[in-house]
């Protein structure tokens, strides 16, 4: 199962953490985390004044040390799940989260969840042709017109699942 991924965080800096992680599967199933605590010390000024006053708090809410198993326990309802992500920062930054490995590269990370370790592709999307990026663009954009929270892990996550879907069901010209 594909997953769409989407992540805030901190800062563009090798120091970045995880601050939230929206998910969205192929068939629509969501899972949102925002970690604590956040130290705003650590956060850029953009993140201060565009991400953190988006974060939900509530049930959203999840102590860091605990989002690796509030994560796998999410995923393991899905055979095979995939996390696919547009940036090579959200890889980073997640498994930075679930392993403490400072690592941008594409592959499988091992979840330590409560039901044993759980293995997961984490995976950048391909590059889109000029056709298909309009289609993705156009989509976000209608998506963002529905719900305005740019920089929401959760929202972000849905524009991109929203746009590839479009992407995908878009027949090639030709």
């Amino acid at each position: 199962m594909q997953i769409f991924i989407d992540t805030e965080f901190t800062t563009l800096t090798h120091e970045a953490r995880l601050i939230s992680f929206g998910a969205v599967s192929e068939d629509g199933r969501e899972f949102y985390c925002e970690l604590t605590p956040v130290v705003q010390e650590e956060c850029s000024a953009f993140v201060r004044e565009i991400v953190l006053p988006l974060l939900e708090g509530g049930v959203a809410a999840c102590l860091r040390a605990r989002f690796a198993e509030r994560l796998a326990v999410w995923l393991g309802q899905f055979a095979d799940p995939i996390l696919l992500s547009d940036s090579d920062w959200d890889i980073y930054v997640v498994r930075h989260a679930l392993s403490g490995e400072r690592n941008r590269l594409p592959g499988l990370v091992t979840i330590p969840g409560p039901a044993g370790p759980l293995e997961v592709m984490l995976l950048m999307l391909a590059p889109l042709s000029a056709e298909a990026m309009a289609v993705f663009e156009r989509e976000v954009t209608q998506h963002f017109a529905r719900d305005n929270r740019q920089h929401h892990a959760l929202v972000d996550a849905r524009a991109m699942r929203a746009g590839l879907l479009a992407v995908i069901s878009t027949p090639e010209k030709g």
